[in-house]
């Protein structure tokens, strides 16, 4: 149930577990926008190569095996949605298909039918969201985040633990530290959801003797919502730096400039980063015969220097 303005999830689906990058995150919403209040049934429908293109800042040498790429992924992540009611969880595929006009220009994306329950004629424990707002968003997470909060925003807070937290962003297995987590998520969402957004949300961190167990969140929409030029000029530029650090790095680990670029418009930062830190810890232990096609390999499983960085090297 949606317009071209707004996208309705169901609770259900607003809490489900699942793990998307940017790229299939703005499939989806772009998807979820074709949804018409009065649909009994999902449609195919038509995205444009070019549209697509511009939506996730993909060059055109690479638009067509791009979006392939995330259409196969978006047909392999799994979202396990539970229902407290009937007390069951489905795991379901976002897509049931991609068909693709060779030679014309466009895709056809079909959601599977297993989410119509989540999706259509909702008339009761739904999210509404402004795609204006989630479709600014750079950070997966600042759109889990954004729309777990939304979600409450009638009473203007939630509590979430940082165990559930993780398991919404789709890091359970991450982050083991809460200083790295609070850094690279938490902050980095706030920072986003505030600047990008007509809303302004905020954290108090509750404890159990001195570990941080959950975080109070308030969200509230802003009187007279005016985006900060400055602010947001500032996040752009502080993304725009943080690009061409990861550049500069690529292009050290032997990567041509243009395809440095590609690199950093086709990925998330924080899996950049994570995985030029993962083949930095492997290069510096001797483990790496060859650095560049590791980092390859570590940005598309998504390398976490967690995974190494406690691992001692074995004696020679």
């Amino acid at each position: 149930m949606s317009s071209e303005k707004f996208i309705i999830k169901s609770n259900s689906l607003v809490e489900a577990r699942y793990r998307l990058n940017i790229q299939e995150t703005h499939i989806i919403l772009w998807l979820l926008t074709k949804i018409k209040p009065d649909d009994e049934d999902f449609k195919l429908h038509k995205m444009e190569i070019k549209e697509f293109s511009k939506m996730v800042g993909v060059e055109a040498d690479n638009q067509y095996s791009k979006l392939r790429s995330v259409t196969r992924g978006l047909m392999r992540r799994v979202i396990d949605i539970y229902s407290s009611e009937e007390n069951k969880t489905v795991q379901v595929a976002w897509l049931s298909s991609a068909e693709y006009q060779h030679g014309k220009g466009y895709v056809l994306l079909e959601f599977s039918p297993q989410l119509k329950p989540y999706l259509l004629q909702l008339q009761n424990q739904f999210t509404k969201i402004e795609i204006s707002d989630v479709m600014e968003l750079r950070s997966i997470y600042s759109v889990r985040i954004f729309e777990l909060l939304l979600q409450y925003e009638s009473i203007g807070k939630r509590t979430t633990s940082i165990k559930d937290l993780k398991i919404y962003c789709g890091i359970e297995r991450e982050y083991s530290l809460y200083g790295d987590l609070k850094r690279t998520v938490i902050n980095q969402a706030k920072t986003e959801i505030n600047a990008k957004t007509e809303y302004e949300i905020d954290y108090e961190e509750k404890k159990d003797g001195r570990k941080i167990i959950a975080l109070e969140w308030t969200i509230k929409k802003k009187t007279h919502f005016e985006k900060s030029q400055e602010e947001k000029a500032r996040i752009i530029q502080k993304e725009l730096r943080s690009g061409n650090v990861i550049i500069q790095e690529l292009l050290e680990y032997g990567f041509t400039l243009p395809h440095s670029r590609r690199i950093v418009k086709s990925n998330d930062h924080e899996t950049l980063v994570n995985a030029i830190k993962s083949v930095d810890i492997q290069v510096e232990r001797g483990r790496a015969k060859n650095p560049k096609a590791m980092l390859v390999k570590a940005i598309r499983e998504k390398w976490h220097p967690e995974k190494f960085v406690d691992r001692k090297p074995k004696a020679s």
